[in-house]
């Protein structure tokens, strides 16, 4: 087993077509994907894309990663979806090619639209039904206890919708630190 995650890669492949730099990239994004609860491959395909140079076909990624062509194929479809991947026309090719978007306002901006703003849109009707749950309480300590709760989870929607747009502003302004000023 190599020190990286992506060990299911064969050996024979993995000196032949990525180099072991590519792996521990590979690795860091499947690392990544995992932490915010996508699926591995995800990761994979995205380190994948972004350590090459030249676009990709989905037959390509597979052969490399060793990945089925369901993972594949759901994995360059979410990536496009969050704007991480975007696909290219290659004069004289017919099939499909990917590369990776490697702005991080963009990669992020992505991210917030697709995960972040509907679970904030969903929290709404959410918070409401508990509002309606503990309306119809009986229980007096429960009431208490889930209004208290009830308003804390109120606090931190109101915190995360105010924070949300300026966390996108932010982003959306620069993907670049500024420049030092010589003195």
């Amino acid at each position: 087993m190599t020190v990286f995650s992506v060990a299911n890669i064969s050996s024979t492949n993995r000196q032949e077509d990525l180099d072991e730099w590519e792996i521990a990239v590979i690795d860091l994004f499947l690392n990544a994907a995992n932490s915010f609860g996508l699926p591995k491959s995800y990761g994979q395909i995205y380190g994948l894309l972004f350590c090459r140079d030249q676009s990709l076909s989905m037959d390509q990624v597979m052969k490399l990663l060793e990945i089925s062509k369901g993972s594949a194929s759901q994995g360059l479809r979410a990536l496009r979806q969050l704007g991480a991947v975007s696909s290219v026309f290659e004069p004289g090719d017919r099939k499909e090619r990917y590369v990776a978007e490697i702005r991080l306002r963009k990669l992020v901006g992505g991210f917030l639209r697709e995960q972040a703003d509907p679970h904030l849109d969903k929290g709404v009707g959410r918070l409401k039904q508990i509002e309606t749950l503990l309306g119809n309480l009986d229980n007096t300590d429960s009431m208490k206890r889930g209004v208290r709760k009830h308003e804390i989870l109120s606090g931190w929607h109101r915190q995360m919708s105010r924070l949300l747009p300026w966390v996108k502003m932010i982003v959306g302004k620069s993907d670049r630190l500024p420049q030092k000023s010589s003195d």
